[in-house]
């Protein structure tokens, strides 16, 4: 291995310099372009803009000279683009004093008496257009117009930032970047030169660290095809039907592929990518990630020393896996939001729509697993539905989820010991009778789906998650809700007025005390007597006309619009003993 500093003109005593198929792609995005512009517009400091790892590849006879990029293409392409964008700022006449400069470094000739110029750096696949759109534009006469509306590629939209961006500045200043650009002496690159025996992965991972940090994703799948590439070193073009037909096709096809895999989910504490998240479940299912012993933060190196032990045939079985999966997992685990249309007769969209709610993502190996390896969809559907039980049960006795990391693999080992665990009705009991607003909602909500599934008098058996949580009795109850009804403690005897008191605090928490609204309530409304907050004051609308669901309609409007105008403890208790048996029914 040789580094040393170097100006990006070191690019003209290169051939061909290639990027390699299964890198990622250009990710760079405006905070680093304004951060590189700034930087190289500061006249008065030195400029060091990182690595660059190369490594030539065994010259071919009849061929030009070709280096592979190991690390370092967000800078080259980003500097490429920089170049080639005050190029086209310039004057006609500059432009006629510059092309040369442009063609030396950005272009290279396959022979030196040949007329066409070919673009120096080969993009990897997914950026290869836009890049080569960029670079051509106004060289190539037969190049298209770079056109900067409404496009999704980070490389054009990078072009016309920097385009924007120089024609702020005056003409004098733009020629002052680009010579500054173009000086030999302008070291703003440490160029380290690659030998055959050098281990480029390693140093590879060891070096990254400036720019746009390498995910666990992308170091993973530069392990995998790095090793491919070796053990089937005269087999290129498998290697790279293996990477299109899996990697690419299911996680690079296209933009709208690429954002899906890249949005974030929230999992508990923390905020994972899809890809991030499917990846860790695969190595859950095949036993080489223990959620007992490892962490996140370990996953890209265990999945690395993983792939060292692998032969071709099972490498190539591990990218078959991995693509299997990816597809399981786009068509089931959806991303939800206030639009989302929810049934409850859809089993799997219930269950992963309570986990989202929720933030667990802990049991997705075991539902990935059970998804791909039972083919029976009763079966399946009765794995999911014992996994449900089991969630919403422990939800609702208020129990800690650290121990989920060690189930899911249990579960995986053996799914029918769910049912074993299920929290036991007491505690059922004892959780709806002091319940979050968050579970209470979540469970309001699907019981409200399930009353809907079960009987075909409502106009729709599907509805979305976009409902308020109401406390029927409000928290705030002392100014309007003054009268506390005689009541009597376990041993017979009458409470105190401070226990009643106290009794009536804590039944506002259970969940008979709460239901979901279309809207929220006025906020000076919310705390009036039972009757002005069903009908409302003057324009202010009261609980019944934000009435859209049976849990609302049929539970409290009803019995109000038939003359019961009393809300109070006993009602409390009546409505959530009927809610526990809507809850046992459903998750029983």
């Amino acid at each position: 291995m040789e580094a040393k500093a170097k100006s990006f003109t070191f690019l003209s005593n290169e051939g061909k310099v290639v990027i390699p198929f299964f890198q990622r792609s250009y990710v760079w995005d405006e905070t680093n372009w304004q951060d590189l512009f700034d930087d190289l517009l500061n006249l008065h400091k030195n400029h060091f803009l990182g690595s660059v790892i190369l490594k030539q590849s065994p010259p071919v006879s009849g061929e030009p000279k070709e280096v592979v990029v190991i690390d370092g293409q967000q800078r080259l392409t980003t500097l490429s683009i920089l170049i080639k964008s005050i190029y086209d700022t310039f004057s006609n006449e500059i432009k006629q004093n510059t092309i040369a400069s442009i063609r030396n470094y950005l272009f290279y000739k396959k022979y030196t008496s040949d007329s066409k110029y070919l673009i120096r750096v080969q993009h990897s696949q997914i950026d290869s257009e836009a890049f080569q759109s960029v670079v051509n534009f106004g060289i190539d006469s037969d190049a298209p117009i770079i056109s900067e509306d409404k496009t999704k590629s980070k490389i054009i939209k990078c072009y016309w930032f920097f385009i924007q961006e120089l024609n702020k500045k005056s003409e004098k200043d733009r020629i002052r970047l680009f010579n500054s650009l173009l000086d030999p002496e302008n070291k703003i690159l440490v160029v380290i030169d690659l030998t055959k025996d050098d281990d480029e992965q390693s140093i590879f991972d060891t070096i990254n660290s400036a720019g746009v940090r390498l995910t666990s994703a992308d170091i993973i799948k530069n392990a995998i095809f790095q090793k491919l590439k070796i053990l089937l070193s005269d087999q290129q073009d498998e290697v790279i039907g293996y990477y299109k037909n899996n990697w690419e096709k299911y996680f690079l096809n296209d933009e709208e592929t690429i954002q899906y895999w890249n949005t974030q989910r929230a999992t508990g504490r923390f905020m994972r990518d899809n890809i991030e998240i499917l990846l860790h479940s695969i190595a859950v299912i095949k036993g080489y990630y223990s959620p007992e012993s490892n962490t996140l933060s370990e996953l890209s190196k265990i999945y690395k020393d993983h792939i060292e032990t692998l032969d071709a045939k099972s490498l190539i079985s591990l990218i078959l896996e991995i693509s299997g999966y990816a597809q399981i997992y786009r068509d089931h685990l959806i991303s939800f939001d206030s639009k989302t249309i929810l049934t409850f007769s859809n089993s799997t969209q219930r269950l992963f729509h309570i986990l989202d709610v929720l933030q667990i993502s802990t049991f997705h190996p075991f539902i990935l697993y059970v998804l791909k390896n039972n083919k029976d969809h009763s079966d399946i559907d009765q794995c999911l539905l014992s996994l449900e039980k089991f969630i919403i049960r422990r939800m609702i006795a208020g129990n800690e989820t650290k121990s989920y990391n060690k189930l899911t693999k249990e579960f995986i080992d053996d799914p029918d010991c769910i049912a074993a665990k299920y929290e036991d009705r007491e505690k059922i009991v004892k959780g709806i009778q002091n319940i979050s607003n968050k579970n209470a909602a979540l469970i309001l909500f699907w019981i409200e789906l399930a009353r809907r599934n079960q009987n075909k008098k409502y106009d729709t058996s599907d509805l979305q998650y976009n409902y308020t949580l109401e406390h029927i009795m409000p928290q705030k109850w002392e100014e309007y809700w003054s009268n506390i009804p005689a009541k009597k403690n376990i041993d017979g005897n009458l409470m105190t007025p401070e226990q009643a008191k106290t009794d009536r605090n804590l039944k506002l928490y259970w969940l008979g005390n709460m239901t979901l609204l279309k809207s929220s309530l006025n906020s000076s409304l919310r705390n009036y007597e039972f009757s002005v907050k069903m009908v409302g004051q003057g324009k202010k609308k009261g609980i019944k006309d934000y009435a859209s669901l049976s849990i609302t309609n049929d539970d409290i409007v009803l019995p109000f619009n038939n003359g019961d105008h009393v809300w109070d403890e006993s009602k409390i208790e009546s409505r959530t003993s009927s809610l526990l048996v809507e809850i046992e029914n459903i998750w029983g």
